[in-house]
C-alpha cells in the first residue's frame, strides 16, 4: 500500500512555495509520491480570467524536473467540465484503489472547506493535510497539519510583479521563470494591432487587417460575436513570420501531425493559437479554436471557425481566380463559401504537388451533404 499525496492548484504560475509544501508533506507524513494536479476549469474561479490550462501545466512539468517522487497530472486540464475536488479524488481512487490518498491544501482553503462541493464525501476518500505557513494557529478536528516555515509568496503577487517588470527570480523555479519570460506571460495586455505589427512582415500584417475586416463583416451577417471575430481575424496569422518556429512549437508543446510536418506552411495556425494565449493574453476558447483551425479546418466547425476560415481566403487583398465567386457566396451562404474555399485549396495543392491534409476531404464530404440538403 502506497501513500499518495495530491496537491491541486491553479498554479498560475507554480512557485517555490508549492514545491516547499509538497516537500514538507512528503517528509512529515512519509508519502511515497506527490501528484501535482493542475486545475482546468476551477468552479470557484469561473468569473476570473485564468491563463490557459495547458500553458500552466507546461510550467508545472518544468518546475518538477529533478524531483523523482513528484509527478504532474493534467487530468483536470483535459476535462471540459468544471472540476470539483470530489471528482478528482474519485478519479484517483479508481486508479489507486488500494492506496491511501492525502489531499494537500493551504490554510486559507481549510477555512472555506465546509463550502466546498460535498465536503463530507471528500473526507471519506482521503486524509486532508493542511500546510500552516502563517503563525501556527491552524486547528482542525479532521485535517492533519503540515508544519513549515512562513513564506510570503502567492501566484497573484508574482503576476503583479511580472506585469510591473519586477524581479521574481526568488519566487520561481528557474525553468518556470525562463518559460514565462521568453513567452511574455503575465505582462500587461498589449494593444493587439500595434504588437502584431511588430511580429509580422508588412504584407502579412496588411493581410491580417483585411481578414479582421472581412471576419467582422461576416460576423454581422451571420449573427456571430463581432468582437470575437475581430480578435480571431486579426490574430489568425500571428505566428506566420515567427523565427525558429519549430523550437517554439517544442517549447509550447504544439502537437503536429505528419502532413503538417511535411508542409511547414500549415504549422503557424496551431502555433498561433498557443502564442495568442501567451503574447496577447487571449483566454477565450472559441477565439483560440478559430485561430487553430483557420488553415486546415475540421469537421463540425463552429460559426466563428467558419467565419475566420472563409475570411482568410476572401479578404479584399486576395486575387486568386475563384476569389470573387467565393466572396459573393460568403455573404449569402457561408457553408457554400467554405466548401468552395476548401475545394480551391485542394486544387492548388494538387497542382503544386503539395500534400493535402485529410481534413480537407472530410470537410468537403460534410459540406456537400449540408449544401445538398438546402432548398
Amino acid at each position: 500500500m502506497c501513500k499518495i499525496g495530491i496537491l491541486g492548484g491553479t498554479f498560475n504560475p507554480i512557485h517555490l512555495g508549492h514545491i516547499k509544501i509538497a516537500l514538507e508533506a512528503k517528509k512529515q507524513y512519509d508519502l511515497d509520491k506527490v501528484i501535482f494536479l493542475t486545475s482546468g476549469n476551477p468552479p470557484h474561479k469561473q468569473n476570473q480570467t485564468i491563463l490557459d490550462g495547458k500553458i500552466r501545466h507546461i510550467m508545472v512539468k518544468r518546475a518538477l524536473k529533478g524531483y523523482n517522487d513528484f509527478f504532474a497530472c493534467d487530468w483536470e486540464v483535459n476535462r471540459k467540465e468544471y472540476s470539483y475536488t470530489l471528482d478528482s479524488l474519485m478519479h484517483f481512487k479508481e486508479i489507486y484503489p488500494n492506496d491511501e490518498l492525502y489531499f494537500i491544501i493551504g490554510g486559507d482553503s481549510l477555512r472555506d472547506f465546509d463550502k466546498w462541493h460535498k465536503p463530507l464525501e471528500i473526507k471519506k476518500l482521503c486524509t486532508i493535510l493542511v500546510y500552516d505557513r502563517d503563525d501556527g494557529s491552524i486547528e482542525s478536528d479532521f485535517a492533519k497539519v503540515i508544519k513549515g516555515e512562513k513564506f510570503d509568496v502567492s501566484s497573484s503577487r508574482i503576476r503583479e510583479k511580472i506585469a510591473k517588470g519586477e524581479d521574481v527570480s526568488k519566487y520561481l523555479p528557474a525553468e518556470v521563470l525562463s518559460f514565462i519570460l521568453r513567452n511574455h506571460l503575465y505582462q500587461n495586455v498589449p494593444d493587439f494591432e500595434k504588437k502584431l505589427k511588430t511580429m509580422l512582415k508588412p504584407e502579412r500584417f496588411s493581410h491580417s487587417l483585411g481578414v479582421r475586416d472581412m471576419a467582422v463583416e461576416l460576423a454581422k451577417i451571420y449573427g456571430c460575436d463581432v468582437k470575437k471575430a475581430e480578435i480571431a481575424g486579426l490574430l489568425h496569422d500571428n505566428a506566420k513570420n515567427m523565427p525558429d518556429f519549430m523550437e517554439k512549437c517544442k517549447d509550447l508543446e504544439v502537437e503536429l501531425d505528419e502532413i503538417e510536418l511535411q508542409n511547414p506552411a500549415l504549422i503557424h495556425a496551431k502555433l498561433g493559437a498557443e502564442t495568442a494565449k501567451c503574447e496577447f493574453g487571449v483566454s477565450d476558447s472559441e477565439i483560440i479554436d478559430a485561430i487553430r483551425w483557420h488553415t486546415i479546418g475540421r469537421t463540425e466547425m463552429s460559426l466563428l471557425e467558419k467565419i475566420v476560415f472563409v475570411a482568410d481566403l476572401t479578404e479584399m487583398g486576395r486575387t486568386f481566380p475563384d476569389v470573387k465567386m467565393i466572396r459573393n457566396y460568403a455573404k449569402i451562404d457561408l457553408d457554400k463559401a467554405l466548401y468552395e474555399c476548401v475545394k480551391s485549396s485542394v486544387r492548388v495543392n494538387k497542382k503544386d504537388n503539395k500534400p493535402i491534409h485529410p481534413n480537407a476531404y472530410n470537410i468537403m464530404k460534410e459540406f456537400e451533404k449540408k449544401i445538398n440538403k438546402k432548398p
